[in-house]
């Protein structure tokens, strides 16, 4: 009778998960067996069946935990797994995912009755029989996590002891050392996979086929003194002793043991119990890579790529990497990826490369997965997978691999492949901080800096921020300049401010060329050197530095530390507004306002004070501002006095001259002579010139506050320099000639103080002149409309003249032809001869009604 469709499913069932479960045992194995980071080893272990199960095989561990409890040789097979399950409560959760219901609860005391059962049921068998392979294997693991479970703390100050006195060695190389345990007459080598030596047994078995004894024996013993050596140069049982080591190494090298033979090449190379001799190195790892030894193999590749005691010759370094990575050896499979990667011996090869770095990765070489975290992080020669580079990240990171520590914290840092987790990044920052690493050094300051994943603490990242930059890093070498420039945590230091930012621009860091060029120009820290900042600003400004393109264009623009060179100017303006700069919108603005490099275009200007302000630059507000007053196109004096506003509540100095001016006139706001009194006071203090002398006229004629003509020429004195070096100071650079300046200055100053006589119209006219013009003062239209409309108040024919010109044009005021016409005509009867022909003009355009006038023409 045949089996129906449904036995047959069952069947393959069953077969399926025998054959899934023999497997995970055998690579169980595989993975306990080549650990060498004992301080990870439950994470490791941990996330390798994870990925195994979940990843890899997609199967749930809660069911494979339920298989291997129910299989009928779960005490003889499966119990060293089912004890691991439970002794760590393996679960289905990625990092994402935490729900109890998916967990395996964990039995410290159930694991250890389970490690325990496999070696005791062995133990306590007087024929002392093997049945399987995998009881085998399950008794193999038991020891191993028996031992992890009650030694490992011993474990691990042995393996720290081999590690600190490996630490002065040059090169990494490798020694050999075996452990053997035996079983019924069973030798196997605990540390290295005896996978197929354990199948040829129950093989042999089987045949009842045994080998040689004599042979066997001979090899045990050679065995047996190699470790011996072994133990005495680590000092492992026995009080270190190198010289005896070496002596055991060598009667097990004489004998044909081929771990000796490279241990006592490894002695040779690096004079341990013997004078130091490369050559004699090269011979005993020649013999021992002969003989198959896949570690002498991978140190004799070593040598011949660094040129240790031979020739170097990177053909034969690639040889020897690729047998020893044939056989499974995971550090001489980085190496070859290595080797594919960077044409060393080889040609480059970056497919043949990932691959054997995902060889080696996959036997647990933590170099490997570090440099995968990299390639898929930055999707160099590989598809691009965040995902991977954090998972590989985290298997290097597990094994204590610094550099993979720091990227795991910066993965959780900033959210590459998993989510941001700020504790966590925090975490691993300060594990590889404490081991000096100096960008985590860094990270963590920020941190601390910014009080994200950590407390808000200056004086802690202060702290870590200048270990990371005695470690060399530039980005805290950076903030420390910040620190000291702005008294953040210390004492205000400009000298050693510059120091810092000049440490982190000797190392190329962008931001710190920029601002020691900053401190060149300005002579913060240092003396003023302007070729020196022409120099760092051009380095940063070819980087793509936004900022220090402008200034590049500045110094150009005003021939400082270089010949001045406008076309330069624009050049490097225009590249730093492509970067969104809104310093160079402004100063593009400002020359295409007075076609200065360029044509003069209104329309673009305002185009690119506008862009400025928007991005928040004061003085592109307060230009702005100033600019929808003044153009007939553009004017709207509500966003004037919202722009003026913004500028000034940021501290511009200018925009509170120019918010007085607009409270003392009523432009676009009520008129409020008190407000335009305590604007232009601000102004003052804040050590714009001009304002001094617009509060000194209020003072003198009592606009705002109480007339005081003293304190107010004492303003007018003041900001045209008497007594006072910053009016020229800060005007110098409107002016090639100093005399022409302090001439200018004069000139103001008088007519200020002429302002001050009874219907001194001739004084107001000229100052509106002097605004108009922008001599010895900066250029203010709205400021010379004012004074020209008190002049021509006063009855001055030229203010009226001016006046009428403001109003035909609906220059500051509205457009108002009437106005004007009257004006003119004021002034042609007073006999102004540019309002007489102005107004010739308008009656033959027909642009006024009123012909009535009888104009003299004596004058025209």
């Amino acid at each position: 009778m045949l089996p129906n469709n449904s036995d047959n499913e069952n069947n393959n069932n069953f077969n399926d998960n025998e054959n899934f479960l023999k497997e995970f045992l055998k690579e169980f194995y595989r993975q306990v067996i080549k650990i060498e980071n004992y301080v990870k080893f439950e994470n490791i272990l941990m996330g390798w069946v994870q990925d195994y199960l979940s990843n890899y095989n997609k199967k749930d561990p809660i069911i494979i935990l339920k298989l291997m409890e129910e299989h009928e040789e779960n005490e003889n097979w499966f119990s060293s797994l089912i004890g691991f399950f439970y002794e760590y409560g393996i679960n289905n959760n990625n990092d994402n995912n935490n729900n109890d219901d998916d967990d395996i609860i964990i039995d410290k005391n159930k694991s250890l009755k389970l490690y325990l059962l496999s070696i005791n049921n062995y133990k306590n068998d007087e024929n002392k029989k093997l049945t399987s392979l995998y009881q085998l294997l399950n008794i193999i693991i038991s020891k191993y996590l028996l031992s992890h479970y009650y030694y490992k703390d011993i474990i691990l100050n042995k393996r720290n002891l081999i590690t600190k006195e490996s630490k002065h060695l040059e090169y990494l190389h490798v020694m050999s050392c075996d452990q053997f345990e035996n079983f019924n007459g069973l030798e196997i080598n605990i540390c290295k996979d005896e996978i197929n030596i354990m199948e040829k047994y129950f093989e042999s078995q089987d045949r009842c086929h045994n080998e040689n004894q004599l042979d066997y024996i001979k090899k045990k013993e050679l065995v047996k003194l190699n470790n011996l050596g072994y133990c005495y140069q680590y000092g492992i049982g026995k009080k270190k002793d190198e010289v005896k080591a070496f002596e055991f190494y060598l009667k097990s090298a004489e004998g044909g043991n081929s771990d000796a033979q490279n241990n006592l090449g490894y002695c040779y190379q690096n004079g341990i119990g013997v004078i130091k001799d490369e050559k004699k190195a090269i011979e005993w790892y020649l013999m021992a890579a002969n003989e198959g030894d896949l570690r002498a193999q991978y140190n004799l590749g070593i040598c011949y790529q660094n040129g240790i005691g031979i020739n170097k010759d990177y053909k034969k370094a690639f040889g020897c990497y690729f047998k020893s990575a044939e056989r499974e050896y995971s550090s001489a499979q980085y190496i070859l990826g290595n080797c594919y990667q960077n044409e060393i011996g080889v040609e480059k090869d970056l497919e043949k490369a990932i691959y054997w770095y995902k060889k080696a990765a996959e036997n647990g070489n933590k170099f490997s997965q570090y440099i995968l975290g990299n390639l898929y992080k930055y999707g160099d020669s590989i598809e691009k997978d965040e995902r991977k580079a954090f998972e590989y990240y985290k298997k290097s990171a597990n094994q204590d691999y610094l550099d993979a520590q720091f990227e795991l914290g910066h993965c959780y840092d900033i959210g590459i492949g998993t989510e941001v987790n700020k504790m966590k990044a925090f975490e691993l920052y300060l594990i590889s901080a404490e081991k000096e690493h100096n960008r985590a050094q860094y990270h963590l300051g920020n941190l601390y800096e910014t009080g994200k994943g950590a407390e808000n603490s200056i004086e802690k990242a202060f702290y870590w921020y200048k270990k990371a930059s005695e470690n060399g890093n530039e980005s805290a070498q950076f903030c420390l300049g910040n620190f000291y420039k702005f008294g953040k945590g210390v004492i205000k230091d400009k000298v050693r401010s510059f120091e810092y930012y000049k440490k982190s621009a000797d190392q190329g860091y962008l931001d710190a060329q920029f601002e020691i060029g900053y401190c060149y120009e300005k002579g913060i820290g240092t003396e003023v050197d302007k070729i020196k900042a022409f120099k760092l600003y051009k380095m940063a400004a070819e980087k793509g530095h936004s900022i220090a393109q402008t200034n590049l264009g500045t110094l150009y623009f005003n021939g400082d530390g270089i010949e001045k060179n406008l076309k330069q100017a624009i050049y490097w303006y225009k590249i730093a507004v492509k970067n969104e700069c809104e310093i160079a919108l402004h100063n593009l603005g400002y020359c295409y306002r007075f076609g200065i490099g360029v044509e003069k275009d209104n329309f673009k200007s305002f185009e690119f004070y506008k862009m400025s302000a928007e991005k928040g630059h004061i003085y592109a507000q307060n230009s702005l501002g100033f600019l929808y007053i003044i153009e007939e196109e553009k004017k709207d004096l509500e966003k004037a006095i919202f722009w003026l506003q913004k500028a000034a509540e940021y501290g511009d100095e200018v925009a509170y001259d120019n918010l007085g001016i607009c409270y003392e006139l009523g432009l676009g706001i009520n008129k409020d002579e008190i407000k335009a009194f305590e604007s232009y006071e601000k102004s003052v203090e804040k050590g714009y010139v001009n304002a001094k002398f617009h509060l000194g006229y209020c003072y003198v004629n009592g606009i705002g506050t109480k007339i005081d003509k003293e304190k107010g020429f004492e303003l007018y004195d003041k900001a045209s320099g008497i007594g006072n070096s910053d009016a020229i100071e800060f005007l110098k650079t409107f002016y090639e000639d100093k005399e022409i300046l302090v001439k200018d200055l004069n000139m103001v100053n008088h007519w200020y103080h002429k302002s001050a006589e009874n219907d001194n119209n001739i004084a107001l006219y000229k100052l509106g002149e002097i605004y108009e013009l922008g001599k010895g003062v900066n250029k203010n239209e709205i400021r010379a409309f004012d004074y020209y409309k008190q002049a021509a108040e006063k009855g001055c024919i030229n203010g009226k003249y001016k006046l009428g010109y403001y109003y035909l044009h609906g220059f500051i005021v509205d457009v108002d032809k009437d106005k004007a016409f009257n004006l003119y005509k004021e002034a042609a009867e007073g006999g102004n001869s540019d309002a007489q022909k102005i107004l010739t003009t308008l009656y033959k355009q027909g642009n006024v009604i009123d012909k009535s006038a009888n104009i003299s023409t004596k004058n025209i």
